[in-house]
């Protein structure tokens, strides 16, 4: 027990350091992915993380495992019936993250370091000569041991598309501002102007596709929109100023004149809300780095999302989640609500959109949103999956910091608590006696694709607020969205 003196002089007992056994097991993970999970294989020794691996032997799976329940066999780092050989950052965005943080925490720098080697490593070598793309995101990965692109459908076409925004792209322009700047430019040119199409060439290009062909998502949009900010604001070209409003115009013009819904794709009936509230996030986000009037054209757009959303009939204490659909016409729920452990492509678990609501709480003060994620945390409270739920990491680990930014807003030790006997379980079932976790209930692999790293991110942001570190910030964990 450490001691302080009193004014009189007389010492007195402070009060007892609380206990935190999380941080011990983030740091496990983090140095078995920097000694055994990089790529040291093929002609180039990259460095990169591989975004799949055996758990036991802390080597490459030899064959493909079963995927996790939710996931498509075409969003796998590996090619069609391979095995998962493939680096891709945006799966392991949350693990660049993470170990940033471990640097900031332990003052070592080769947590930072390794994330400095990947990112320059992959923006320098991996692109498309013919336009500045990178293999990764939903569909395609990185060979780490033939080094080159993976298309994971199998076809000889690989289609590039964002699995989550990227929140690295200051870190880029650091290390890698041409190819950073390049990238930006190529999600222009070639993902939403050009609306040619052409055969996929393994070494030279990627298949294209526009934003007028059915895969004109709402998040993904915020995706772009983050991107060209960033890159308007390091690379001072006006083309992504364009881009950006152009994109905005777009999405602007597919608001219902009466509901104020938004599609999820060009042709749908229906609208997805989490796709429409990620959009007003990044639409927030990138108007701290653009000038005006198109810095409030963004904020207008959030806030209008901001009032569709929030008009919502959603009853998480009966129903335990959030209004998922609506018919876009007539404003009214179609589908069941948001699910709490059922993680699957396509859709949102409460826990996901609860932080974003605590994202936009936040950053906006609407007292909307603090009701809806106490719900949220509300609904967690009793909560764990049923024996037969193949639950992901990152659904727990987004339920963690749900439970935390409860906490951080009402101070109700409820939340706190709930926070660690959630990570208790997910240690145990998920770590067991690896230093990588499985990649669900149900498997016994590692694949980051499910959020082992959100997971991990989610401890560290436990074990600082356990112990009231606050010289040291975890990264929010809202990227997965």
């Amino acid at each position: 027990m450490a001691w302080f003196f009193t004014a009189s002089g007389e010492e007195s007992p402070k009060a007892p350091v609380p206990s935190s056994p999380y941080l011990g097991i983030v740091y496990r993970y983090a140095d078995a992915m920097l000694e055994k999970g990089r790529d040291a294989y093929g002609p180039h020794k990259s460095g990169l993380f591989l975004s799949a691996l055996d758990r036991a032997r802390l080597a490459p799976l030899a064959e493909r495992p079963p995927a996790p329940a939710g996931v498509r066999e075409s969003d796998r780092v590996g090619a069609k019936g391979g095995a998962l050989v493939g680096a891709n950052p945006h799966h392991d965005q949350n693990l660049l993250r993470l170990l940033d943080t471990l640097s900031e925490l332990s003052g070592k720098p080769k947590y930072r370091e390794a994330v400095d080697a990947e990112l320059k490593w992959f923006l320098e070598k991996a692109p498309s000569p013919a336009t500045g793309l990178l293999p990764w995101g939903e569909h395609m990965s990185w060979d780490v041991f033939k080094d080159e692109p993976i298309a994971a459908n199998g076809a000889e076409t690989g289609t590039h598309e964002f699995f989550r925004p990227w929140l690295l792209w200051d870190r880029c322009f650091d290390l890698a501002p041409e190819a950073s700047a390049r990238f930006a430019l190529g999600l222009w040119e070639h993902q939403i102007a050009d609306q040619k199409t052409g055969a996929f060439d393994r070494h030279a290009g990627f298949w294209k596709h526009s934003a007028r062909d059915g895969m004109d998502f709402p998040r993904h949009a915020g995706f772009y929109i983050r991107t060209w900010a960033v890159a308007s604001a390091r690379a001072k070209d006006e083309r992504f100023l364009k881009a950006i409003e152009t994109l905005l115009e777009r999405f602007e013009k597919k608001r219902h004149p009466a509901t104020g819904l938004i599609p999820s794709h060009t042709g749908d009936a229906n609208a997805q809300t989490a796709s429409t509230l990620s959009l007003a996030m990044d639409c927030d986000g990138a108007a701290h780095r653009v000038p005006e009037p198109l810095a409030t054209r963004l904020r207008a757009f959030a806030a209008r999302e901001d009032q569709v959303f929030g008009a919502l009939p959603h009853d998480l204490k009966r129903a335990g989640g959030f209004v998922a659909g609506v018919d876009v016409a007539t404003g009214k729920p179609s589908g069941g609500p948001t699910p709490l452990w059922d993680a699957r492509y396509g859709g949102s678990t409460t826990a996901q959109v609860g932080l974003m609501c605590a994202s936009r709480y936040e950053n906006t003060g609407r007292i909307a949103y603090r009701e809806l994620l106490h719900a949220a945390a509300d609904a967690y409270l009793a909560s764990l999956p049923a024996a037969d739920a193949d639950a992901w990491p990152a659904t727990f680990g987004h339920a963690i910091s749900l439970e935390l930014a409860a906490w951080r807003s009402t101070a109700r030790q409820l939340y706190l608590d709930r926070a660690r006997e959630l990570a208790g379980r997910a240690v145990e079932k998920l770590f067991g006696a690896s230093p990588l976790p499985r990649a669900s209930l149900k498997t016994d692999h590692y694949e980051t694709i499910t959020g082992a790293d959100t997971l991990a991110l989610a401890l560290v942001e436990l074990h600082l607020h356990i112990l009231y570190i606050t010289a040291v910030r975890c990264p929010p964990n809202t990227a997965d969205r």
